[in-house]
């Protein structure tokens, strides 16, 4: 069975919400002809953005995971990397599912490496292309990125291992890993 989005709190805000809604169309029927569908489209407009950004909100105060013990191994045989760990849910509600990102970064601190480029890629046309015939064959991206699902239907205080496996490019050394995680 797969947990829902919504909790308690969702639907407790979606009721008012609607409550809210229903009162200000019965005010609305009071009012003018000409008036009557501007205000029951400004009354949709506003509930509808409410009730977005209400369970955008909520989602980051009732749904909150956390990575531990997160560890790397580097496999030479195929260039590639593992990264273990566990996801915790530290709150009180369910969570339907966690993604995590894990954003590697060669040498970040390397003011030989420092350019523009490594930073910024423009995606423009270059006005004087045609004279230098770049064509970024030799260009190696500095910052690699990945997105997992690690855990889903995670219960109120409970954790879960998981293990995930990504390329690793070769040319990286003195890598940065950064990872973050949403749940939702």
């Amino acid at each position: 069975m797969s947990a829902s989005y919504f909790t308690i709190v969702h639907i407790l805000v979606l009721c008012v919400i609607f409550i809210l809604f229903l009162l200000f169309f019965v005010l609305s029927l009071k009012a003018e002809s000409k008036l009557f569908w501007s205000l029951v489209f400004t009354n949709v407009l506003v509930c509808g953005f409410l009730s977005v950004f209400l369970m955008l909100v909520l989602d980051k105060y009732t749904k909150k995971g956390v990575v531990e013990n997160i560890k790397s191994q580097r496999v030479l045989r195929n260039e590639s990397i593992v990264f273990s760990g566990e996801v915790r849910n530290v709150g009180r509600f369910m969570i339907s599912g966690c993604t995590l990102v894990i954003k590697l970064i060669n040498q970040p601190l390397n003011k030989e490496h420092l350019k523009g480029d490594t930073f910024f890629q423009s995606s423009g046309l270059s006005l004087f292309s045609w004279f230098f015939k770049d064509d970024g064959s030799d260009k190696k991206p500095n910052v690699v990125e990945y997105e997992f699902n690690v855990a889903r239907d995670l219960g109120a205080k409970k954790s879960v291992p998981f293990s995930v496996l990504m390329p690793y490019p070769p040319y990286f050394s003195k890598t940065m890993t950064i990872t973050k995680i949403s749940c939702y």
